[in-house]
């Protein structure tokens, strides 16, 4: 069993110390959103979920939405307080320290803090994506190589495209993904970090977030 696959095993074990989580409330009630939507994180008022704890924080910082997990084995995440139906959601996300061995990316469609899709790259090139239904996370691809997804502490573009049913998945306008699934037919976009066992100290810096039309 890899370090990975049990690290997911852990997190989900382990719901009560997983505060990134257990913050995000999700927007079901919100109208939708108009777009073009984007934010630059300037402004420390705009809306996304700041959580600060011993384990880890979700912050706004110089300009960018910054996330550091401190302990192992843990996923903090934050949602941008907004309703997104079909869209393209694009952001820049960039490791500033911790382990090669992490895990990065975005959530989107997000309802409540059990149903969402997600998407994730690590430093060391590798990618996964699925979805949490009912509280169930669901890995439909499960930590693969491609070499679209540059390492180390290089900046990745991160891109979804939603199209009623139809979901495609980007990193740096390569296309890595596709998938149909119609569980979720709108709701939050937001985005996150995650440890892996023996592997502490994820820190990464999201910005340049837009939804612009499909």
């Amino acid at each position: 069993m890899t370090k990975r696959f049990r690290s997911l095993i852990g997190a989900l074990l382990l719901p009560s110390i997983m505060f990134g989580i257990a913050a995000c409330s999700g927007n079901s009630s919100a109208q939708t959103t108009t777009l073009p939507w984007s934010d630059n994180f300037d402004d420390p008022k705009s809306g996304w979920t700041i959580t600060s704890d011993l384990s880890g924080d979700a912050k706004y910082d110089s300009s960018k939405l910054r996330i550091t997990v401190k302990n192992e084995n843990l996923t903090i995440w934050s949602t941008a307080g907004k309703k997104f139906r079909d869209g393209v959601f694009a952001i820049d996300a960039q490791p500033i320290g911790g382990p090669q061995d992490n895990g990065f990316g975005v959530l989107f469609r997000v309802t409540d803090r059990k149903n969402f899709y997600h998407f994730e790259i690590s430093s060391d090139g590798y990618w996964r994506a699925g979805i949490t239904k009912d509280g169930k996370w669901t890995n439909w691809a499960d930590w693969m190589q491609h070499p679209a997804i540059k390492t180390g502490g290089e900046s990745n573009r991160l891109r979804i495209v939603m199209k009623g049913k139809k979901l495609e998945y980007y990193v740096n306008d390569q296309l890595i993904n596709t998938r149909e699934d119609a569980s979720f037919a709108q709701g939050d976009i937001g985005v996150m970090a995650l440890t892996v066992i023996d592997q502490p100290g994820t820190d990464v810096v999201f910005d340049n977030a837009n939804v612009t039309e499909k």
